[in-house]
């Protein structure tokens, strides 16, 4: 009797359990879009497909306007995807071929490997159309010069026909190019087109496209860029001459010379332009001086004070174009010129005694009125017994310092004979203008 129960209790469970399996339904495979593929044949149908369980079977209708099925196909193959993935693309091993281009809704059905089938009505659209291109593009010549501003380009307009992918030229259809505006031209019989092409800005590529147009219904767009065009600029050269190439602080300089450009006559004075005259460091930063237009003759004459040595830089440009952008067709030139601007310095206060020692005491200032100050600041100490000349380095004091006054020198030097003792700051050659101190006597 307990025996009997037992296996009741076993077969109920077993029926509870079991139930719940049963009654589980399978989702079956996502239809998630149909088209063509466009990147090369139209007349291939692509049908992306979500399946946890895989696709076995797939089956397309292409319906007319009327929704009447015109043309279909079973024969699929994995076309993106692999077998373990749940997303795959699948597509037609044959293209269709239709008696006409156009655009027809695709009714799809797809079974997975369980046996389940969805089917969707008007899943998407076989779009029956033409993918042009654009072939056999010349330009010429490569480079615009100045004589010579723009350059012609010619191709040919073709087209893939759907299904069977045949080649036919595209005749009398619009075609754009762009540089820096739009050109427009129109193929021949033979699908050929040349434009003439204005290079306005600099160096560049010139795009090609071919839109819709209503001559042309079922013609899909398509566009071409060109390697980059050049421009070849007319060299020009100026030349420079400085009034002085070492002044002092505060002194102006003139410069002058002569701007010319390299003509198919050979290199002769420009008429037009303007020389600029800068003031550059070694990492090549530069402070405008001055400038001017050239004259008739090519010529220009600039006068400015710079304030420290520098490299005098003078440049030519051609004049701006209306639009206010200068002429990329003519090149800048420019001369650099080396000019020592020396600053000034002087020994404010110096005085010289002879100590209980012996020693002869030195000390006293060196100030830079100006706004540069050297790194290092040496003094040499000189003695003359006439005092008139002959002077001698008896000592120095190697760097001055900063003590709120002046720049403080000071030294003791062995020196028994009697006479004439001065301070001499020695300058720089390169930046600063040397100085010396009253001259004192030491007994």
């Amino acid at each position: 009797m307990r025996m009997a129960r037992l296996v009741m209790a076993v077969l109920a469970a077993l029926t509870v359990f079991a139930v719940p399996a049963a009654a589980q339904a399978a989702s079956g495979p996502e239809i998630q879009y149909a088209t063509s593929e466009y990147e090369g044949n139209t007349g291939v149908l692509l049908v992306g497909i979500r399946s946890v369980d895989g696709v076995s079977a797939v089956h397309a209708d292409v319906k007319d306007g009327t929704g009447n099925v015109i043309a279909s196909s079973d024969s699929f193959w994995r076309y993106r995807g692999e077998q373990e993935d749940e997303t795959q693309v699948w597509a037609t091993q044959e293209p269709f071929i239709l008696p006409q281009m156009g655009y027809y809704p695709v009714d799809v059905e797809v079974t997975d490997t369980n046996g389940v089938t969805t089917s969707v009505t008007d899943a998407g659209q076989l779009a029956y159309v033409v993918v042009t291109f654009i072939d056999s593009v010349t330009v010429k010549p490569a480079t615009a010069t100045y004589e010579k501003r723009s350059v012609s380009v010619t191709g040919v307009l073709k087209g893939r026909q759907p299904g069977t992918m045949e080649i036919r030229r595209v005749a009398d259809a619009p075609v754009s190019l762009l540089s820096n505006d739009w050109q427009e031209t129109t193929t021949g019989a033979d699908g050929r087109f040349t434009a003439a092409v204005p290079i306005v800005d600099g160096d560049r590529n010139i795009a090609i496209n071919y839109s819709y147009d209503q001559a042309h219904p079922y013609n899909m767009s398509s566009s071409y860029d060109t390697p980059v065009v050049t421009i070849k600029p007319r060299a020009t050269k100026v030349t420079a001459t400085v009034s002085a190439k070492k002044v002092k602080a505060g002194e102006p300089i003139t410069v002058s010379g002569t701007a010319t450009w390299n003509t198919p006559d050979g290199w002769v004075p420009v008429s037009t332009g303007q020389v600029n005259l800068l003031a550059c460091d070694t990492q090549d930063s530069c402070d405008y001086l001055d400038g001017a237009p050239v004259a008739a003759d090519g010529t220009y004459t600039l006068t400015a004070t710079p304030y420290q040595s520098t490299t005098v830089r003078v440049s030519y440009s051609a004049p701006a174009r209306p639009d206010g952008y200068p002429d990329p067709y003519v090149a800048r030139s420019q001369r650099d010129v080396t000019v020592v601007v020396l600053q000034p310095s002087s020994v404010s206060d110096f005085t010289a005694s002879r100590e209980a020692s012996g020693a002869v005491h030195l000390h006293g200032h060196v100030q830079f009125p100006g706004s540069l100050t050297p790194g290092t600041i040496p003094v040499e100490f000189q003695f003359s017994e006439t005092g008139t000349g002959d002077w001698l380095a008896i000592g120095d004091d190697d760097q001055s310092y900063w003590d709120g006054t002046g720049y403080e020198f000071e030294s003791r030097l062995t020196e028994s004979r009697s006479g004439w003792w001065r301070a001499r700051y020695p300058g720089d050659p390169a930046s600063f203008q040397a100085a010396v101190s009253k001259k004192i006597f030491v007994p």
